[in-house]
């Protein structure tokens, strides 16, 4: 499971690295930009603590457990509203983005409260990726984006809503398969969201 963390945080941190462009974003976007750059990096936190914890040792049990959690929950709506309001080019203030952050602590402490906790995150999923696709078909994205974000969406319903994290499938551990797949999905959806979201030049007529 360490090699599998290991390869989920090198997709993270890449995610994080292309996104801390801040000024290759247009204005706008920056601020979008910086949301979906910390939901990556919760990602790549939790993994990299699952490295450590699975592959040196059990005294980083506490901590990875604690950022995957967080991980869990805040990185889906993080990134999918940063990239639906790049694709819709609009943009929310601090206020905005810190009621949201709000909202998705105390929706996670009801479901938890209420033993929901697990269809919490499966609704949390589905809505996000409904709503990503939604704006992707809505917008006037380029091709090479376009097809990078939909295979990322694809591979997040296929990691998260199909795999799972638990138990086996055909001989391999479906958590290993599923940081597989969230991991593939964050180098395709980091690259294309920072090609959607970027400052764009006229280009000079001839």
């Amino acid at each position: 499971m360490a090699i599998s963390d290991a390869m989920l945080a090198f997709a993270s941190i890449f995610s994080v690295f292309l996104l801390a462009q801040q000024k290759a974003l247009a204005q706008i976007h920056r601020l979008s930009g910086v949301m979906a750059l910390l939901g990556f990096l919760l990602m790549a936190l939790a993994a990299t603590m699952g490295s450590l914890r699975y592959g040196v040792s059990d005294i980083w049990a506490a901590p990875h457990d604690m950022l995957t959690n967080i991980a869990t929950y805040m990185s889906p709506p993080l990134v999918s509203i940063a990239l639906c309001l790049g694709l819709s080019a609009k943009s929310w203030s601090k206020a905005a983005w810190g009621r949201l952050i709000l909202t998705v602590c105390l929706l996670y402490e009801i479901s938890r409260w209420y033993g929901l906790e697990l269809l919490y995150r499966d609704i949390q999923l589905a809505l996000a990726i409904c709503a990503t696709l939604y704006f992707i078909i809505k917008s006037q994205l380029d091709f090479g984006p376009r097809i990078m974000i939909l295979t990322a969406i694809g591979a997040y319903f296929v990691g998260g809503l199909i795999i799972g994290n638990e138990g086996t499938l055909l001989g391999y551990l479906r958590l290993d398969l599923f940081r597989y797949f969230i991991g593939l999905g964050n180098l395709l959806l980091s690259t294309g969201m920072y090609l959607a979201l970027r400052v764009t030049y006229p280009q000079p007529e001839h």
